[in-house]
């Protein structure tokens, strides 16, 4: 879903629910700008919400979601919601050539070959990519399957609803990098060729969306991330989390952390190049032109020099406000900065509005 097709519609405010803390953002959009008009987060204990998704503590989390709209900035209550975990998959298969109607017809048919989901329990989606190889005189096409468990989504809408906020949307988080990439590098894809993987560096998860032109064209979520990080240190020093955290944050150049902190950059670093080769050789063709990364725990100590000294590609950081003007009341720098690191994924999320495909 293009940026610009958003415009006419109602807006939503973005939701991004993580392990660490739920962020919220919304804007004001014209054909001319995009306003930030309210943005606020609210931490969460680290057991409120485990690494692969799930609720542990609902009613912690409902209190968050409460507070996190207790701001006047937010007009609104109704959202789009981002999701993530293992309840939530996403395949890129060759298919018949088909038109748009008919493979929405025979979509849980075909997805029942590919997905390791009973088609009956999950909501699937799909975006058409593209022509693919022909298979004998059968043309082929590219499409992107995303799949994620009914019980999941009713949960998480549940909650939601439960704060009083109204799920508008639900979307998958690495959909989100790619539209918050797309806005700010590029909303037109006669502007902008290339391949560029997005590489959100959070506290519960790692997740890797690769755009091809103006198409998230593949994503995946790797288990390594901020919380493992901090958990490791714990382990090793014999210290509760939340001075393990501190550890890391504040003091990652100490004898005793480092060599942890380095051991699990390593780690990702090593699961990140995997996952671009894997990426690479699904066609002779692919090759990767940028690196973008955003997240909080891109701040680990030397995660990003590791990154650049493993792979071969240019790396920035990703800035997802920089097309957007924080003219809302009371906002301030410290704001955008902090949305700069942090707010990817909620700003991708707040790009959605209602009247967009689910």
């Amino acid at each position: 879903m293009g940026f610009l097709d958003s415009i006419f519609k109602k807006p939503l405010v973005g939701l991004d629910i993580g392990i660490s803390g739920i962020k919220a953002v919304q804007l004001e959009r014209n054909k001319k700008t995009v306003r930030l008009m309210a943005y606020n987060r609210v931490p969460l204990p680290w057991d409120a919400i485990s690494a692969e998704g799930e609720i542990r503590d609902r009613g912690v989390v409902i209190t968050a979601l409460k507070r996190l709209f207790e701001s006047r900035a937010f007009s609104s209550r109704s959202v789009a919601l981002g999701t993530c975990g293992n309840s939530v998959i996403t395949k890129k298969v060759a298919m018949p050539k088909m038109a748009p109607a008919e493979l929405s017809n025979q979509l849980y048919w075909e997805a029942e070959q590919y997905l390791p989901f009973n088609p009956s329990e999950v909501n699937i989606d799909y975006v058409i990519l593209g022509n693919s190889q022909s298979q004998g005189d059968m043309p082929m096409m590219d499409v992107l399957l995303v799949a994620a468990k009914k019980d999941y989504v009713k949960s998480v809408m549940g909650l939601v609803e439960e704060a009083g906020l109204r799920p508008e949307i639900v979307d998958s988080q690495s959909f989100a990098l790619g539209n918050a990439f797309e806005f700010n590098y590029g909303f037109d894809p006669s502007t902008r060729e290339g391949t560029t993987a997005i590489i959100d560096f959070g506290a519960g998860t790692t997740k890797i969306s690769i755009v091809e032109g103006h198409l998230t064209t593949f994503t995946r979520e790797l288990r390594q991330s901020g919380v493992v990080c901090t958990a490791l240190i714990a382990e090793r020093l014999g210290i509760p989390p939340d001075q393990a955290e501190k550890a890391k944050i504040f003091e990652p150049e100490h004898e005793s952390v480092r060599p942890i902190v380095s051991e699990f950059v390593q780690g990702l670093v090593e699961e990140i190049a995997r996952t671009l080769d894997f990426y690479s050789s699904q066609a002779a063709d692919r090759t990767l032109d940028t690196i973008y990364v955003c997240g909080g725990a891109s701040r680990t100590l030397n995660l990003v020099e590791a990154l650049s000294s493993k792979i071969s590609v240019q790396i920035d950081v990703l800035n997802p406000v920089q097309k957007i003007a924080g003219s809302g009341k009371g906002m301030k720098t410290q704001v955008l900065k902090e949305l700069g690191c942090l707010g990817t994924v909620a700003i991708g999320l707040s790009l959605r509005a209602v009247g967009d495909r689910k």
